[in-house]
């Protein structure tokens, strides 16, 4: 019969309740980093420059791609430019977040109200990022916005609320002129 010495055992028991202990506190502290990333993508979406720099965006018109530049391109248009790109940016960065689940889908999703913002700006924008990719040879542009979009219409479809495009002037949806 073998005879287990009682230090053995309590070192081999501390030893498994640090384990459990640290993993706790892992968690917890991505639980927290989470959520002020959340809180900081929240503030950052509900901000009065923001609202009012989508507003404008949103009443953009154009009939193609060329009418598109004649009106917005940064060497005639530098301030819708700058409102363009920063809304560009914010989601592209987002998507990227998504991809590499550094942030929770679900919160995402609710965050922009079932992914309104989301799809209200990929449906506006997302012919002319697809022609810019072409036309500046980057295939790779703002393809995180792209993705987000797409997981957004995909959770919105699977809650049985499938996305339907909001009517704008000027706006290339899906191949539609």
């Amino acid at each position: 019969m073998v005879e287990v010495d009682l230090s053995i055992i309590l070192a081999g028991l501390s030893i498994a309740a640090s384990i459990v202990y640290y993993a706790s506190v892992l968690r917890n502290q991505n639980e927290t980093r989470q959520a002020q990333l959340f809180m900081q993508l929240y503030e950052l979406h509900i901000s009065k420059e923001r609202f009012k720099d989508s507003w404008i965006l949103n009443e953009m018109e154009w009939e193609d791609y060329d009418d598109y530049t004649r009106k917005y391109d940064s060497s005639v248009n530098l301030e819708n430019f700058a409102r363009r790109y920063n809304n560009w940016h914010f989601w592209d960065g987002i998507g990227l977040l998504l991809k590499k689940n550094l942030v929770d889908k679900e919160m995402i999703y609710h965050l922009f109200s079932g992914g309104f913002g989301v799809l209200m700006n990929w449906d506006k924008f997302g012919s002319v990022i697809k022609e810019m990719r072409e036309q500046l040879e980057r295939p790779e542009l703002y393809i995180w916005f792209e993705y987000l979009a797409e997981e957004m219409m995909k959770m919105a479809e699977e809650r049985g609320n499938p996305w339907t495009p909001i009517p704008n002037k000027g706006v290339l949806i899906r191949g539609e002129t």
